[in-house]
């Protein structure tokens, strides 16, 4: 039987792996070479800018939601660091990352094994989730109110079922800024429209299978529009994870 494949192999630390999870290492390492072949330098690093929807190209073992989760762990590990301020465009939904290698020779260097041992800030995760969620809450009462005022609606924010619905996209790594995006995106599809204004409601609009098909929609849209004013870059090596 043959178990080995003649095509692109995936490549990773091993000792890194080890001691953060082996996807962890092969992101960084995904990052690591597009920083050294399209790395460009700004304030003394070097950064490569990219979004999730290209880091899916890229990797597409994983999906757009996988990446953002690996994207926040890393960021809370302070192994990544990210930016969106070298951004020409408050549209721009694309993320400037770059490396922290001293953390990462700290990782490798230690004999500690166990994630919760390396960072021990993330022991006390639940009890900052916990003083969160009043924060959370207030959030979601907002993105329902910007539903009930773009949409001309009147649902309402202390609804459990909206709540829950909300909840669930933000805990995958989506944003209140993601949600704007797709009520907005979603009022100008259908509120002209009489069969389809009536679907302008929580239940459809974030509805998790719903919901990332429609913020797709909404950053193609911005895409295309932002054409006009910022060059194309093409990478041919995009859709390639070494």
């Amino acid at each position: 039987m043959k178990l080995l494949v003649d095509g692109r192999q995936l490549v990773l630390s091993q000792d890194l792996a080890i001691r953060i999870g082996v996807e962890e290492a092969l992101f960084i390492q995904q990052l690591y070479y597009r920083l050294e072949t399209r790395g460009v330098e700004k304030e003394g690093h070097i950064w490569y800018r990219q979004t999730y929807q290209g880091w899916a190209k890229q990797c597409p073992q994983w999906n757009m939601r996988k990446i953002k989760r690996l994207v926040m762990k890393l960021e809370r590990y302070q192994i990544i660091i990210s930016s969106n301020k070298f951004n020409r465009f408050k549209t721009d939904r694309s993320k400037w990352y770059r490396i922290d290698y001293e953390k990462i020779d700290q990782i490798v260097q230690s004999e500690v094994y166990k994630q919760e041992e390396l960072f021990p800030e993330q022991e006390n995760l639940s009890e900052k989730n916990t003083k969160s969620n009043s924060y959370h809450s207030n959030e979601i009462a907002n993105i329902i109110d910007y539903l009930n005022e773009k949409a001309k609606k009147n649902f309402n924010n202390h609804s459990k079922t909206n709540i829950r619905l909300i909840k669930a996209i933000l805990k995958e790594g989506y944003t209140v800024e993601d949600c704007y995006l797709v009520i907005d995106e979603q009022v100008r599809n259908w509120t002209n429209d009489p069969q389809m204004n009536k679907y302008l409601r929580p239940i459809t609009l974030f509805r998790p299978g719903n919901f990332e098909s429609y913020l797709n929609d909404a950053l193609t849209r911005q895409q295309d529009n932002n054409l006009d004013f910022e060059p194309v870059i093409l990478d041919f090596d995009e859709g390639e994870c070494y």
